[in-house]
């Protein structure tokens, strides 16, 4: 089955914490979703794009499906952090709702690892590569780059030339977050521990796991393996 494309427009991060902010305010989904129409027909006025808007920000927060123990988990570490860390709580909800957003971040991710400066034409040519041309793609790209732009996570050098910007995530339970939103997005049973800090879908993230923190919550299960530590997700307060 092929996989859809439907990250169709840009997205801001003050847009993803009005979109957490109208939850936490009336706790029911439906309701969140108008008072974000609303919301956001102040800045779009093409219903069409204010539609497609609310359709992105409504998958990452409010139509999760089998997330919704993540989610609410990720609702209340939302309460405690401060804007950086608020966006790496956004990024692991969007990691588990869009998989052309987690394939375009691990592909940066890459890049980045061996090069300063990243090219528009890198960066398709290896999606092109993920999941074949089509015409969908050439629209959603750029809209996942102005993304990141906005995030504050990518900087445009020139024209179709862009620089990682990284940021420090020290708060734990928002890096359990993160591990967890890779390692169920993932088609792998486990990782070595070793890989965790090395994930590329979280390229602009610098932060550090140890075995003592995945000991700390129950969605994490460690093993050993081969002579080395591997985690995988377990059972806990993420599964709802």
């Amino acid at each position: 089955m092929s996989k859809a494309v439907v990250f169709s427009r840009p997205i801001k991060p003050e847009w993803l914490d009005k979109t957490v902010e109208f939850l936490l305010k009336c706790q029911d989904e439906e309701r969140s979703k108008d008072m974000l129409l609303e919301f956001l027909s102040s800045y779009i006025k093409d219903r069409t794009n204010l539609l497609k808007t609310r359709s992105i920000l409504a998958r990452i927060w409010l139509e999760v499906g089998e997330n919704k123990g993540l989610r609410d988990r990720a609702l209340e570490v939302f309460k405690t952090c401060n804007n950086s860390e608020r966006l790496a709580v956004h990024w692991a909800m969007m990691l588990l709702a869009f998989p052309i957003f987690r394939d375009l971040c691990a592909i940066i991710g890459k890049l980045s690892d061996i090069q300063d400066e990243i090219t528009l034409s890198q960066i398709k040519r290896r999606v092109y590569e993920v999941w074949g041309e089509r015409s969908t793609l050439e629209h959603s790209i750029p809209k996942n780059i102005k993304t990141l732009r906005e995030c504050g996570v990518l900087e445009q050098v020139k024209p179709g030339v862009y620089r990682v910007l990284k940021r420090e995530v020290k708060n734990k339970d928002v890096i359990s977050l993160l591990i967890y939103a890779v390692l169920k997005s993932r088609d792998k049973l486990y990782h070595s521990v070793w890989e965790l800090e090395r994930f590329k879908e979280l390229f602009p993230f610098i932060i550090d796991v140890s075995v003592a923190d995945l000991h700390r919550h129950d969605a994490f299960m460690l093993d050993r393996i081969g002579g080395e530590t591997v985690v995988s997700i377990g059972k806990g307060f993420y599964d709802g």
